[in-house]
């Protein structure tokens, strides 16, 4: 009795096994986003700037790839160092570009598009993102300007206390 109990979970396994192999093999349609996301998609690569953060010069690394089917696009700055930084760009139900920052600040601002021009996407906090604006230092919003095909230039605004602390310019370029 124990034997075909045995038996029997041995084929339950690989049946499941089998089944989750080919779910996660079938083709998947990839995402077509809001206009604004599918010009974030482009961004997928690695790129690269050297800036001063208020401490000298330093190189940063900044890379982009696309997850969830390509409904997702991540972002990582300072891969593998102390500072590491992970924002996630995706569409929120309403289509609208959402970004949702991990911060080595220890919290996760969440920023949604306020305004698009021709090379430009801006996007501000959220006002159900999860951040006590008085009290809290965090990144309040943040600009993509697209110079071109390999060129884009972020600026990023941090807030403390209630007020402006920091902006932030990093002008990038492609490198992969």
């Amino acid at each position: 009795m124990k034997a075909r109990s045995f038996i029997f979970a041995v084929v339950a396994i690989f049946l499941a096994i089998g089944s989750m192999q080919a779910w996660a093999q079938e083709e998947h349609k990839s995402y077509k986003g809001s206009e604004a996301f599918e010009r974030m998609k482009r961004l997928v690569g690695v790129w690269e700037s050297t800036t001063d953060m208020g401490k000298g010069p330093e190189t940063i690394t900044a890379s982009y790839r696309l997850t969830a089917a390509d409904s997702a696009l991540v972002e990582t700055v300072f891969e593998g160092g102390p500072h590491e930084m992970v924002s996630i760009y995706h569409d929120n139900s309403n289509r609208l570009l959402t970004m949702t920052h991990y911060c080595a600040e220890h919290n996760q601002p969440r920023l949604t598009l306020t305004s698009m021009e021709d090379n430009k996407l801006t996007l501000d906090l959220s006002k159900d993102s999860d951040i006590d604006v008085t009290k809290e230092s965090h990144i309040h919003s943040a600009t993509i300007l697209f110079d071109g095909e390999n060129k884009m230039t972020q600026q990023w605004t941090s807030f403390e206390d209630g007020k402006k602390k920091q902006v932030v310019k990093i002008p990038y370029k492609r490198v992969q």
